[in-house]
C-alpha cells in the first residue's frame, strides 16, 4: 500500500508543479500585455516596489519602456533580464524584445533580424506550447522585419509559417497577427483576392475577440485592397471606420496613417484635392507632434502627389525629396523604392534627366526583390529615359521587360478574380445539390428548435437587462478614458462637419456647441488674435472627455461636437464655460461669454448631410441677437435651441433665417436663455425691424 501512495503522491507534485508553470507563463502574458496598454502605470509600479526584481520583472519593465518609446532604459532593462534567464525560452523571449527594440525604436532592420535569428535558434527544436507559442511572435517579426526591408518573398515564408505554426496550436490571437500579415503581403504583390481572403478571416477572429487595434488595423488594410482596384468608395468607407477606431483608441500613429489613405481616395478625384489636402496636413501635424519619422515621410509623399496634381511641381519636388530623405534615414526599402519611383518620374517630367538616372542607378540593386508593380514602373522609366538619349535598342529591350512585368500582374490578377468566381460558382452548385438533404434536416430541426425559443427568449430578455444595467453604470462611471484634444482638432469647417458626420453614424445622441465672446472683434484689436488663442487652447487641453467628437475654430467661434444626451451635454458646456472664463480672466474684463447647445438629430432628422451643419450656423447668429432683445444683463448667456418635432425647418433654404424666425413663432422651435424659453414675441421684433428697413 506504501508504494502506491507514493506514485500518487509523486504525481500530485509533478501536476502541481505544471499547473504552476502553465499559470506563470498565462500570468507573464497578462502582464506584457498590460505593460503594452497601460505603461506608464506599470512602470511607476515596478520602479516604486522596493522588493527585489526577478527576470520576469526586468521583462514586463523591457515591454512596458519600449510601449513608451524609451530604447535606452528598455535595452537596459533587458540586459538585466539576460542576466537573470536560466533557459532557452527565457534568453529567446529576451532576444525578441531586443529585436522589437532594435527594430521600433532604432529603425535598425538588420540588427534586428540578428536577434530574430537568436531567438529562432533558441526556439527551434523545442516542443512545449508556450515555446511554440512565443516562436509564432518571432516568426511574424521576421516576416514584418523582411518586409521593412523589401524582400517579400521570405516575408510571406515567415508569415506562413507562423499561420501554419498558429493554426496547430489553434490560437485565435497568433492566427489574427498572421493573417493580417499575409494579408499585407499580398496587398503589396497586388494578389487582391488573396489579400481579401486573409482579411476577411481576419475581422472575423477581431471581432471575436473584441480586438479594437486589429479591427482598425484590418479595416485599413481593406481599404487599401479596394484602392488598388480603383474601388474607391468603398476604400474611403473602410479608412474612415479604421481612423474612427484609431481615434478612440488615441493610437495617434495610425489615425494619421488612415488620415492619409482616406486623403488618397479624395485625391482620384479633381474636386477632392483641397479636402484632400486637408487631411494631410491633419496627418502631418499629428505625425510631427508624435515625433513619428516613418509617418511624417508617408505623409510628405501623399502631400507631393498632390502638389503635382494642382501643377505645383516645385513644391512636389521638395516633398518628394524629403520624403525619401526620411525613408532611407530610417532604411524602408519598399518606401525607398515607390518614394524614389515618384520622385524620378517627376524629375523626369521636368526634363532632369541627369538626376532621374542617378535615382534610378541606386535603385538598380534592389529593385530585383521589390513588388511586380514597382519593377514595371522602374523599367518604364529607364526605357522612357533611354528614348530620351536615343538608345533605341536598349530602350526597346527596356519596354519589352516593363510590358512582360504589367502583363504577368494583369494576368495574376485575372486570373485570382477567375479562381475567386469559380469558386463562387463551387459553392453555388453544391448548396444546389445539397438542397434537398438540408430541407429534409430543417423539418428533423424545427421539432427541436421549438423547445429552444423559449429558453433563448429567456436568455434574451436576461442579456438585454444584463446589456442595459452595463450601460446605464458606464454612462454614469467617473473611470472614463482620457482623450487627446490635438487629434479631435479640425483645421477648416468642412473637415469638423465630414467628421461629425461620420460620428454621428455610431447612433448615439449628438450635440453642437458652440462658444464665443460677444466683443471678440475689439479684444482682437486691442490684445492681438494669439493672446485670445493661447488661453483658449489651454482651457480646451485641460478636457480629457472621451464624449467629445471633435472640434473647430471658425469665424472666432468654437464649435464642438459631444456625444451625450441633453442633461449630460449641458453639464459639460457648464465645465467647458467654467474653464474658459478661468483661462481667459485676464482678458475678458466686461465681456460676454456665450454659448448655444442643439441637438443635431433633433433639429437635423436622422437622415442629415455635412451642408445641414453648416445651415446651424445661422442658429447661433439668430439665438445671439434675440437674446440681445431680452433683457438679461449675466456675463454668461448659456443658449440652448430645441424642437418640438423633428426637422422644424428646410435647412437648405435660400432664406434659413426666415424660416427659423417663422418655427419660432408657430412654437415648433424654442429658444431658452439661461434656463427661460424666451417668448416668440421677440422673433416678431425682428420680422417687424426687418420690414421697417425694406420700406424704407
Amino acid at each position: 500500500m506504501r508504494m502506491p501512495r507514493t506514485i500518487l503522491l509523486c504525481g500530485l507534485v509533478c501536476y502541481s508543479l505544471l499547473c504552476s508553470q502553465n499559470a506563470l507563463a498565462t500570468g507573464l502574458v497578462e502582464r506584457l500585455k498590460s505593460a503594452s496598454e497601460d505603461h506608464e502605470l506599470v512602470i511607476t509600479t515596478l520602479l516604486a516596489s522596493e522588493a527585489p526584481r526577478h527576470y520576469s520583472d526586468w521583462l514586463v519593465l523591457a515591454q512596458a519602456y519600449l510601449s513608451a518609446d524609451n530604447k535606452d532604459a528598455a535595452l537596459q532593462a533587458l540586459q538585466q533580464a539576460s542576466e537573470l534567464a536560466v533557459n532557452n525560452h527565457q534568453h529567446a523571449h529576451v532576444a525578441l524584445l531586443r529585436a522589437k527594440v532594435y527594430g521600433i525604436l532604432f529603425r535598425d532592420t538588420r540588427h534586428a533580424i540578428s536577434y530574430l535569428q537568436q531567438a529562432e535558434t533558441l526556439l527551434h527544436d523545442s516542443e512545449g506550447a508556450e515555446q511554440q507559442q512565443l516562436y509564432s511572435d518571432v516568426l511574424t517579426n521576421f516576416a514584418q522585419a523582411y518586409n521593412q526591408l523589401g524582400d517579400l518573398a521570405r516575408a510571406e515564408h515567415f508569415a506562413s509559417q507562423s499561420l501554419q505554426l498558429a493554426l496547430k496550436l489553434t490560437d485565435p490571437t497568433k492566427e489574427l497577427a498572421a493573417r493580417i500579415m499575409l494579408g499585407r503581403l499580398a496587398l503589396q504583390n497586388n494578389r487582391f483576392s488573396q489579400a481579401h481572403q486573409h482579411l476577411r478571416q481576419a475581422m472575423l477572429l477581431a471581432d471575436q475577440l473584441n480586438d479594437t487595434d486589429a479591427l482598425a488595423s484590418v479595416h485599413f488594410r481593406l481599404g487599401m485592397a479596394y484602392r488598388k482596384i480603383a474601388e474607391h468608395d468603398l476604400a474611403l468607407d473602410h479608412m474612415q471606420q479604421a481612423a474612427t477606431l484609431y481615434q478612440r483608441l488615441n493610437n495617434l500613429s495610425s489615425y494619421s496613417y488612415a488620415l492619409v489613405y482616406i486623403a488618397e481616395s479624395y485625391l482620384e478625384k479633381p474636386e477632392g484635392i483641397a479636402q484632400a489636402e486637408q487631411y494631410l496636413l491633419d496627418a502631418l501635424a499629428i505625425s510631427t507632434q508624435i515625433n513619428n519619422v516613418m509617418r511624417t515621410a508617408i505623409v510628405k509623399q501623399s502631400l507631393g502627389r498632390a502638389s503635382m496634381l494642382k501643377g505645383d511641381n516645385q513644391q512636389a519636388a521638395q516633398y518628394y525629396n524629403a520624403a525619401l530623405q526620411q525613408f532611407r534615414q530610417i532604411g524602408a526599402q519598399t518606401y525607398v523604392q515607390e518614394s524614389a519611383l515618384a520622385f524620378a518620374e517627376l524629375l523626369f517630367l521636368q526634363q532632369q534627366y541627369n538626376e532621374t538616372q542617378q535615382i534610378l542607378a541606386e535603385l538598380n540593386p534592389t529593385i530585383d526583390n521589390a513588388a511586380n508593380y514597382l519593377q514595371a514602373r522602374y523599367y518604364d522609366l529607364r526605357a522612357r529615359l533611354a528614348e530620351q538619349h536615343q538608345d533605341w535598342q536598349a530602350a526597346y529591350l527596356l519596354q519589352q521587360q516593363a510590358s512582360q512585368l504589367q502583363f504577368t500582374e494583369l494576368t495574376a490578377t485575372t486570373t485570382e478574380k477567375l479562381n475567386e468566381l469559380k469558386h463562387h460558382l463551387s459553392q453555388s452548385n453544391a448548396r444546389h445539390d445539397n438542397e434537398a438533404q438540408w430541407l429534409s434536416q430543417q423539418r428533423a430541426i424545427q421539432i427541436t428548435l421549438r423547445y429552444w425559443q423559449l429558453s433563448a427568449a429567456i436568455l434574451a430578455l436576461l442579456l438585454t437587462l444584463s446589456i442595459f444595467l452595463y450601460f446605464r453604470q458606464r454612462r454614469h462611471s467617473p473611470d472614463k478614458l482620457p482623450v487627446q484634444m490635438p487629434v479631435l482638432l479640425s483645421h477648416s469647417w468642412n473637415r469638423f462637419c465630414e467628421r461629425l458626420q461620420q460620428d454621428g453614424k455610431n447612433k448615439q445622441p449628438l450635440h453642437f456647441l458652440a462658444f464665443a465672446i460677444d466683443n471678440n472683434q475689439q479684444l482682437k484689436l486691442d490684445k492681438g488674435e494669439e493672446t485670445l488663442r493661447q488661453p483658449l487652447q489651454i482651457a480646451l487641453n485641460k478636457l480629457s472627455d472621451p464624449q467629445i467628437s471633435g472640434y473647430c475654430i471658425d469665424n472666432d467661434v468654437l464649435w464642438l461636437g459631444y456625444r451625450a444626451g441633453a442633461d449630460e451635454t449641458a453639464r459639460f458646456a457648464r465645465q467647458l464655460e467654467y474653464g474658459i472664463q478661468q483661462a481667459m480672466a485676464p482678458l475678458l474684463g466686461d465681456s460676454r461669454l456665450i454659448s448655444l447647445q442643439l441637438d443635431i438629430t433633433q433639429l437635423l432628422g436622422a437622415q442629415w448631410q455635412t451642408q445641414d451643419l453648416t445651415a446651424l450656423r445661422e442658429a447661433l447668429w439668430l439665438s445671439w441677437k434675440l437674446a440681445s432683445l431680452a433683457d438679461d444683463h449675466s456675463r454668461c448667456w448659456q443658449l440652448q435651441l430645441k424642437a418640438e418635432q423633428s426637422r422644424p425647418c428646410e435647412w437648405r433654404s435660400s432664406n434659413i433665417r426666415h424660416d427659423m424666425i417663422s418655427a419660432l413663432q408657430l412654437g415648433t422651435l424654442i429658444l431658452s436663455l439661461n434656463q427661460e424659453a424666451l417668448p416668440a414675441t421677440l422673433s416678431a421684433l425682428l420680422v417687424a425691424g426687418a420690414a421697417d428697413i425694406s420700406e424704407s
